[in-house]
């Protein structure tokens, strides 16, 4: 033992983590970064030598821009702060202030920067990055990782920016719930504010309680929140696959965001009209950006999926509010209408594939299957929703239930609000016209055929 860090344990063996690159401890590390370490005292932080308790986790709060406690937190707001000292806070004897703590306090506090000479940009613990051969956005010592491996120590290699760097969350100009982000992607999702701030533009003179700023960062901190924790909790994309499993996952990613984007801005109308492809397809590059199921998958063509992906979602948020309205308009009693519903959209799902296709007459093969749909469709309900059509109306007459179940119908096929899938209906020269014969036709030969 050369004594460089006095009496106490040493490391005995080589540190998996920093040959897998993940180590994010740097010189807090209780094990060898290398043969020359094993042997050499652990470092005099790991044995409690004077220095309290350490960081040993991200604060959740700083990630989610809102912690206030800066310095003062017990958690790290940078990776390379776990394993670091906690400040010392004591509300009988006053708090500790650790030296050189002024403007960059607000994300490296506790790191000493001028009593020790260091260069602000550098992120490394004890010594500078000079002489080195360092990149100073490299998190480890001795691997010079690219950009987007940031926050290695995160787990995963977190491409989502370093909280607390210079000119990054956490910096002197940081305001929690402040959507931020810098060129190259070290901090955020590049170009992802520049294509919210243009999809707002149409929409931000109708929208009367938020300003068009803070329409912009409400969108973009939803964005980034559910992408950052997609990548965090979710490796498939790392693991090799197929260009069907690529889109899957893709349509998946996209269904995702924008739930958390439909709490967001639940009550806009706007929502539903906002073009959101180019920020989207923006959040999914730069989530599976390196992953192996996405090698062969040109940008392009992600956003083509998340455009068909973002289509999908509000077609099936308006299927399923023209069907509520559909059920609350024809003469249903209010304790059904929940029931009516739930066999209304049940009976949807299933027409999709138990529709006979190519048995219905009509005037093109194309609206023949539209036809069949609708029979299928209209006969599952009806089936299902016996009871509602027995115990909801007012008067159960056979010819009340098929005036209740050709206007329901009707109104789903109505082409202003037409409920009927896509896929069918993009092959017709025109759509059903409302109030289409087809369906009554339909419903008194299927009410007929109950009866024998």
């Amino acid at each position: 033992m050369d004594g460089k860090g006095g009496k106490g344990m040493v490391k005995m063996k080589l540190c998996t983590h920093f040959q897998n690159g993940t180590c994010h401890r740097a010189d807090n590390c209780t094990y060898a970064h290398s043969e020359e370490e094993i042997g050499t005292p652990q470092p005099a932080s790991a044995q409690g030598k004077g220095k309290g308790p350490l960081k040993m986790q991200m604060c959740t709060h700083f990630v989610n821009g809102t912690c206030h406690k800066a310095g003062e937190c017990t958690y790290a707001h940078a990776p390379e702060e776990i394993g670091t000292p906690q400040p010392f806070s004591d509300k009988g004897k006053g708090k500790f202030e650790m030296p050189g703590a002024d403007a960059w306090g607000a994300y490296g506090m506790a790191k000493g920067f001028k009593d020790k000479g260091m260069d602000p940009w550098s992120m490394a613990k004890g010594k500078g990055m000079e002489g080195k051969g360092m990149d100073p956005w490299s998190m480890m010592k001795g691997k010079g990782m690219d950009p987007w491996s940031m926050a290695k120590g995160m787990g995963k290699g977190d491409p989502w920016g370093i909280p607390g760097a210079p000119g990054g969350w956490g910096g002197a100009d940081y305001k929690p719930g402040q959507y931020q982000e810098q060129p190259g992607g070290h901090v955020g999702v590049e170009g992802l504010k520049d294509a919210i701030t243009r999809a707002c533009e149409p929409h931000a003179p109708l929208e009367n309680q938020w300003s068009k700023d803070d329409m912009v960062n409400r969108i973009c901190m939803s964005i980034f929140k559910t992408s950052s924790k997609w990548y965090k909790e979710d490796a498939r994309h790392k693991e090799s696959g197929t260009a069907i499993q690529a889109q899957a996952l893709l349509e998946e990613f996209t269904e995702k965001i924008m739930a958390g984007l439909a709490s967001t801005c639940h009550d806009k109308p706007w929502f539903l009209e906002i073009y959101l492809s180019e920020s989207l397809a923006l959040a999914a590059i730069n989530t599976f950006k390196g992953g192996a199921l996405f090698k062969r998958t040109v940008a392009p063509i992600i956003v083509t999926h998340v455009d068909e992906s973002i289509f999908r979602y509000r077609e099936e948020e308006r299927h399923e509010r023209v069907m509520w309205e559909s059920v609350s308009s024809v003469g249903i009693k209010a304790d059904y209408l929940k029931k009516a519903n739930k066999h209304l959209n049940s009976s949807f799902e299933a027409a999709h594939i138990s529709a006979k296709y190519g048995t219905s007459p009509a005037e093109t093969p194309e609206l023949g299957m539209v036809c069949d749909f609708v029979q299928a469709w209209l006969s599952g309900f009806v089936q299902r929703a016996w009871d509602v059509l027995n115990n909801g109306l007012s008067a159960a007459t056979q010819d009340q239930q098929i005036g209740v179940v050709t206007a329901l119908f009707q109104y789903l096929c109505d082409p202003s609000h037409s409920c009927l899938p896509h896929d069918l209906t993009q092959q017709l020269n025109s759509p059903p016209p409302a109030g289409w014969d087809f369906v009554a036709q339909a419903t008194i030969v299927l009410f007929a055929q109950q009866q024998q």
